[in-house]
Formats: structure tokens, C-alpha cells, sequence
């Protein structure tokens, strides 16, 4: 009980919220309707991805940072990967809302644990975002697929959906969720739960010649290859110490010369 005596937390929400299938669901209704893609140079563009800005009643996070950099770097559009917020409290869902309009330039996102933590925490993120899975194609090259990770699982609905819209082969594919498949030797908690649900996944991302499988969830970065597919936790911008190494900064993809290369950014 004490570990939950300070948090903002909704507890009965967090027990009774809508499930991943519930959620996937309204999302393929087409309500909300999915975000269109943005305009971008189709010959060569930049976009940046990180997770877990998990912004607390005082608003601190790397945003700002952020901002300065990818102005500097020329980024056309931004992905940002869950816990937008630490509890999901209208004071922190309006704080980085706002943080995200000042970057000025489009931005996509998707739903993490946190962003479930009062009971108006789906209502708040479908107004402010849009739906938790969608796809979307850029400049007619790459294929962003949106995964809604944000119970530790993927369920039935989503599963068809994805391998419908990984079918699709006329463009470099990369899939962005919450959660991480693999992570090193980190504990069960931090990454999708099911052993059968991580296995079906890593078969559809190679099947599918996937580039990439883009992750937070963890206050870290790490990079590995299994199968041929990109796994990346991709950085934070969460206030804070990060869970290990140096997780503060972003992932960044450069497309050119028609072929996608990425680079770590890190905020020292």
C-alpha cells in the first residue's frame, strides 16, 4: 500500500479500463479517425522517434532540448512511443500536449501504461492523438504502422490487423509501439508479457522483412538484430536518471537516396 500512498493514480480505473481488444476495436471503427500522413520532401526526409516523456506535475521534461536539436538536424515530423504523462492527470496531459505543439513540426503518437492511469485516460489521449493503432505512409516510401502495446499485450484483433497491413510489401515497414519484444535480460514486466504473443511477432516482423520494431516503455536505449528486424528502445525524455546507460535523447531515421540509415542522438 505504500508504494501507492504519494501517486496520482486512478487504481479502479487501472482495473476496469477498456482491454486492448476494446480499445483496438473502436480504434478500426475509424473512431477516431487515424491521422493522415504529413508533407515531407519524398526524396529526403528525417524523422525523430522517442518514448516516454512521462511528464509529473511539474511539467520538467527534455522537450525543450529537444526542440533546439531538431531544428538544428532538419527533422520533418516527430513519433513519440507512450507515457506521455506519469499519471494521466489533465494538468500533465495539457503540459505536454502543449510541449509537443511548440516543436513545430507534425508529430505522431501512440498509447504507453502510464497514459491509462485515470479513468478519462483513453478518452484524453483519443482527443488529443487520435487512435492507438493506425497506419500511415509517408511520402509514399515508408510505412509507419502504430501498435497499441499499452496493456503488455497485442490480442487477436490487433494481431489480424497488423499482418493485413504487413502484407502490404511496396514500402520500408517499421512498426512503433510501447513496448519492447526483446530487451536483453531485463525481467518479464518490461517487455510484452506473453512468451507465444513475443514469438508470433518476431515471426511476422521477419516474415515480413520488417526494418524496424521501435520501442520505450524503458527510461534506456538499446539496439539489437534478431532475424534480420531492427529492435530499438529508443531513448527518453522523461525527467529523471535513466533505467541504465545513457537513455536520454532519440532515434533518428534519415531517409535518402532511396534507403532508410538511423543514428542514436544522445542528450548528455
Amino acid at each position: 500500500m505504500l508504494a501507492f500512498s504519494a501517486c496520482k493514480w486512478d487504481l479502479w480505473a487501472i482495473a476496469t479500463r477498456k482491454t486492448v481488444e476494446q480499445r483496438v476495436r473502436e480504434n478500426l471503427s475509424g473512431q477516431p479517425p487515424a491521422p493522415g500522413p504529413v508533407s515531407v520532401n519524398p526524396d529526403s526526409f528525417r524523422f525523430a522517434v522517442f518514448g516516454d516523456p512521462q511528464v509529473v506535475h511539474d511539467t520538467v521534461n527534455n522537450m525543450a532540448r529537444f526542440r533546439q536539436d531538431v531544428a538544428a538536424r532538419g527533422v520533418d515530423f516527430f513519433c513519440a512511443l507512450g507515457d506521455l504523462t506519469n499519471d494521466a492527470t489533465a494538468d500533465e496531459v495539457d503540459s505536454i500536449k502543449l510541449d509537443f505543439d511548440r516543436v513545430g513540426i507534425p508529430y505522431y503518437a501512440t498509447i504507453g501504461n502510464h497514459d491509462l492511469f485515470q479513468a478519462d485516460g483513453w478518452e484524453r489521449f483519443k482527443e488529443n492523438y487520435g487512435p492507438s493503432c493506425f497506419p500511415v505512409v509517408i511520402a509514399d516510401r515508408i510505412k509507419l504502422i502504430f501498435l497499441d502495446t499499452a496493456d503488455g499485450t497485442i490480442g487477436p484483433t490487433q494481431f489480424d490487423w497488423l499482418e493485413s497491413e504487413l502484407e502490404d510489401s511496396r514500402f520500408i515497414k517499421i512498426v512503433l509501439t510501447h513496448y519492447p519484444i526483446h530487451d536483453g535480460e531485463t525481467p518479464i514486466m518490461w517487455r510484452i508479457a506473453s512468451s507465444v504473443e513475443r514469438a508470433k511477432l518476431q515471426s511476422l516482423l521477419a516474415k515480413y522483412g520488417v526494418y524496424a520494431w521501435c520501442a520505450g516503455h524503458i527510461h534506456a536505449w538499446r539496439h539489437a538484430v534478431v532475424e534480420g528486424v531492427n529492435h530499438f528502445t529508443c531513448g527518453t525524455m522523461a525527467p529523471g536518471a535513466p533505467d541504465y546507460g545513457t537513455g536520454k535523447g532519440y532515434l533518428l531515421f534519415t531517409f535518402a537516396h532511396d534507403s532508410l540509415s538511423w543514428q542514436r542522438v544522445v542528450f548528455q
